[in-house]
């Protein structure tokens, strides 16, 4: 199956189409004839994605549309074909003038009634899994969770006077992850980790500048908080305290666990060179690695490098391998050590950590582990907020999406080194520029299992 980026980029003049129904009845031909310009946003979370529609009406025979009509759309281009993008409801109707036009915004009809119905219940003793479960069930709603939340036990939570939708997204803040729902499917992923709520990780893109018409690039000062504090009160244990979390207590977590690194056979690139002593073909191996990650492109493909070694001296053969995971293995070293530095009398690395110097949090939390939950979060959230860059691309990709991995290219050294995760996409077609897309990206996190 033909990859419909590559299609973008081989097909000499692009054309894009648009399908577009309202309750059921085809008005591509309409839009064909008579747009101004259409935006459809794509948002991650409970923020609802959006299209908004301008037509030309100055012979006054267009129709107006009812609010809470259904709304289907497709984007594309005419060599790759339509890619959908979802059903919405329209909301807000306007006609203006001299010269006439229509002008329609949509919603996204995902978002149940029942969602956004607020309840008093309490939760006990249950799995946060279960939990989104449940408000799944009870929406009619199918669900699509992170196998990692299964994992956390809630031992109390209330919920007052509080739609199913808002309790979501207070969960996914304090557990750094995405709620949403796409399809008529609830999701609850990690926040920018690039995985899909099953834990497959979603392919990476390459975006290079020559592909954009326009940048925008942000570098905040992340040392503006050096932690972020977080009090709790356990009713139960009649105890209050509170919990900082911050580069220390980061590095000594990342220290603490192991490397995940995907085993998917193909990974590894194989050297065809046989070298005559292992420790020559570990060598080989990480020289390959070191310049493999020197191409984006090719680096996407591969966690690492193989090489064969036959050593007739000692009798002996095999095979060794060099990635990803020995580099990750050097990076939580140096974090250990950092954080070791940070806690030594005397040394300048360490910091005396105050409310001057720390964001906290105004919610109390019911546990110690809840606070800490929230305060790493909330530490993460900073970190990938540091950076922000955004694009236009002069021809969108239709295929993209929030949460997409990607690299850049063809710009200063400080953006195109960093490994982004794009936060939101923004579609326009009008009838002068044609097809572009605004995408807006964040630093991707570095998924750390709770």
């Amino acid at each position: 199956m033909l990859d419909p980026r590559a299609l973008l980029k081989t097909e000499p003049h692009p054309r894009a189409v648009v399908e577009l129904t309202v309750d059921g009845v085809s008005l591509t031909s309409i839009i064909r004839q008579r747009l101004i310009q259409l935006t459809h946003t794509d948002n991650r979370g409970f923020e609802a994605d959006t299209v908004e529609i301008e037509l030309d009406d100055t012979d006054g025979k267009l129709d107006l549309p009812p609010r809470g009509a259904t709304i289907t759309l497709a984007l594309g281009w005419a060599a790759s074909g339509l890619v959908p993008k979802g059903t919405y409801t329209v909301d807000e109707v306007a006609h203006r003038g001299a010269p006439d036009t229509l002008s329609i915004r949509a919603r996204s009809a995902d978002l149940a009634a029942g969602l956004t119905t607020q309840r008093e219940r309490s939760w006990h003793n249950i799995t946060l899994g279960a939990l989104i479960q449940t408000i799944a069930i009870e929406n009619d709603l199918k669900s699509s969770i992170h196998g990692s939340y299964f994992a956390i036990v809630i031992d109390h939570l209330d919920q007052t006077n509080e739609s199913a939708a808002n309790l979501l997204t207070r969960l996914a803040q304090m557990h750094d992850a995405i709620a949403t729902v796409k399809n008529g499917t609830l999701l609850f992923t990690p926040a920018g980790a690039g995985v899909t709520a099953s834990g497959k990780r979603i392919p990476a893109v390459t975006i290079t500048r020559q592909s954009g018409d326009s940048h925008d690039f942000t570098l905040a000062d992340r040392q503006t908080y050096q932690a972020v504090i977080a009090h709790y009160h356990d009713i139960g244990g009649a105890i209050k305290g509170k919990v900082t979390w911050g580069d220390v207590e980061d590095s000594a977590e990342r220290g603490k666990l192991p490397v995940q690194t995907p085993a998917v056979t193909g990974q590894h690139k194989a050297l065809s060179k046989t070298s005559p002593t292992r420790a020559k073909a570990l060598r080989a191996a990480r020289l390959a690695w070191q310049a493999l990650k020197k191409n984006k492109a090719a680096r996407a493909a591969y966690v690492g490098i193989k090489a064969k070694y036959d050593d007739r001296n000692l009798n002996v053969s095999g095979e060794v391998t060099y990635g990803q995971a020995d580099d990750d293995k050097k990076l939580t070293a140096a974090q250990r050590r950092a954080a070791a530095d940070a806690g030594k009398p005397g040394s300048t690395n360490a910091f005396e950590r105050t409310a001057d110097n720390a964001k906290t949090l105004r919610h109390v939390y019911s546990s110690r582990a809840n606070a800490i939950r929230a305060a790493r979060a909330e530490w993460r959230r900073l970190q990938r907020g540091m950076a922000t860059f955004r694009i236009t691309k002069a021809e969108g990709d239709p295929t993209l999406f929030p949460e997409t991995p990607a690299t850049v290219s063809g710009f200063k050294p400080q953006i195109d080194n960093t490994d982004w995760i794009i936060a939101r996409v923004t579609n326009t077609l009008t009838a002068d520029a044609g097809y572009t897309q605004r995408l807006e990206f964040e630093i991707k996190a570095t998924e750390i299992p709770d």
